[in-house]
């Protein structure tokens, strides 16, 4: 990929994730890059280049702003039932399966 699409996609980045550049910039900042927030901007813009390290940081920093963004859209997973609920739901049809005299407990003391 070419350093001008880089920009490109991190200038999408972004906006998708609804950011400013101060916003960025601070991320940016928090996660250990070094330049300064019109740095940032002009990078954004393609005017000013960034080494590829300092390009990673400021991906990470998209990165961790989009999975916030789109966390939220995710889809909840349904929860299972409770493990009471499905042992009578499994009893009920061995009971069924074995007859209702087997699952009966049987009296103590008596002969076999």
């Amino acid at each position: 990929m070419d350093t001008e699409d880089r920009y490109r996609q991190c200038e999408t980045a972004r906006v998708r994730g609804e950011l400013t550049v101060q916003d960025l910039w601070l991320r940016y900042l928090a996660l250990g890059g070094n330049h300064d927030a019109f740095d940032i901007d002009g990078y954004l813009q393609g005017l000013l280049p960034l080494k590829t390290s300092q390009e990673h940081v400021l991906a990470v920093a998209l990165n961790e702003r989009l999975e916030e963004v789109h966390r939220a859209a995710l889809l909840p997973l349904p929860t299972a039932p409770p493990a009471e609920a499905d042992g009578d739901a499994r009893r009920a049809v061995i009971e069924e399966l074995l007859g209702r005299e087997w699952s009966r407990p049987r009296p103590s003391g008596g002969t076999d």
